[in-house]
């Protein structure tokens, strides 16, 4: 395994012990010959035969260090945004479009996603779709049930109340404040529902100017950051996504996978993950009414517990890390052979 710049914030992530060498390449510039030469150095030492890149600059990478390279190895891109956003984001895709055009093979993380590259003319010699998994024992709700009145109370809310959460860093395309405007909607309504957001961002000081407004204090609890959500998805009886930009959420496949059905915007693969009605609903995003009906029909707690043992079996049947494995080695198998 290579990495470009010398952040070592994920290595504790990686089985050190699966890798015949670890190596930091230091870049130091937009293009770092010198890095480019490292790396085909090591696709030369290792005998490497397909090269697997995690973002466009890196993909960039790849193929400057393979045409320096006597036998040139295949190259796979996985590939994870649809929004660029930023004029910055958007000069940069014109520069890597030629790479992508160029690799062996793209993978796309959810057929919404792929869909939407396509018609921007975006592809490579093959492309493919793998979703993401998520580890299904870890995210086991099981152990968290003699907890939940705890963590609940820990937040100012009691076992019968309805709790609705939402896991997302507090960034305006995940809106947050639309959750409110529904919650609010619905305690007109005479239904009182308790909000709990799982995170922290620099939309906070509005979002809490936001709760103030709408009369919901006492209602909603910021957890503030949290590496290990857990035992905060286990306190929620339905977890939200409200965002009304996304591509594929592993948040959301974590919340199903604790048992939680899924309220989510109709952006990116939200209906590649819910089955409205079954394991969650969706809503058109940005549309609080919708969201609000969508709230109100959940808390029937037999509508509830059915929604979230069919999200965690959807989980297991479509978005387990194991199946995600699988079909990685399937496509490198393809790799090799083709």
């Amino acid at each position: 395994m290579a990495y470009l710049k010398a952040d070592e914030a994920m290595i504790s992530s990686l089985d050190l012990s699966s890798l015949a060498e670890l190596r930091c390449l230091n870049v130091r510039a937009r293009i770092d010959w010198i890095a480019v030469r490292a790396l085909a150095a090591l696709i030369a030492e290792q005998r490497v035969r397909v090269v697997v890149c995690a973002n466009a600059y890196a993909l960039m990478y790849a193929h400057l260090a393979r045409f320096l390279c006597r036998e040139r190895p295949q190259i796979v891109e996985i590939y994870h945004t649809t929004k660029l956003r930023s004029m910055k984001e958007r000069i940069e895709m014109l520069v890597y479009r030629p790479f992508f055009w160029a690799a062996d093979r793209l993978v796309f993380v959810c057929e919404a996603q792929r869909r939407h590259w396509k018609r921007r003319g975006l592809w490579a010699r093959r492309t493919e779709m793998i979703y993401n998994g998520v580890d299904l024992a870890h995210f086991d709700p099981s152990p968290y049930v003699e907890r939940r009145a705890a963590v609940r109370a820990g937040y100012g809310f009691t076992t019968q109340d309805r709790v609705v959460g939402l896991c997302a860093a507090l960034r305006p395309e995940k809106a947050h404040v639309d959750l409110l405007a529904a919650v609010a909607q619905l305690q007109r309504d005479g239904q009182a529902w308790k909000v709990l957001l799982i995170g922290d961002g620099p939309m906070r000081g509005l979002i809490e100017s936001r709760i103030n407004e709408l009369g919901l204090g006492g209602r909603v609890a910021i957890t503030g950051f949290h590496a290990d959500v857990r035992d905060l998805l286990a306190a929620c009886d339905v977890v939200s996504l409200v965002s009304v930009s996304e591509t594929f959420s592993i948040a959301s496949l974590e919340a199903m996978a604790m048992g939680k059905p899924m309220l989510m915007s109709d952006v990116g693969g939200a209906r590649e993950q819910v089955t409205h009605g079954v394991n969650g609903l969706i809503f058109p995003a940005g549309n609080v009414a919708a969201l609000a009906d969508c709230l109100r029909s959940c808390w029937d707690s037999t509508t509830l517990s059915a929604m979230g043992l069919a999200a965690r079996e959807h989980v297991r049947a479509e978005f387990s890390v194991e199946t995600m494995v699988e079909r990685y080695a399937a496509m490198l198998t393809r790799s090799l052979t083709t």
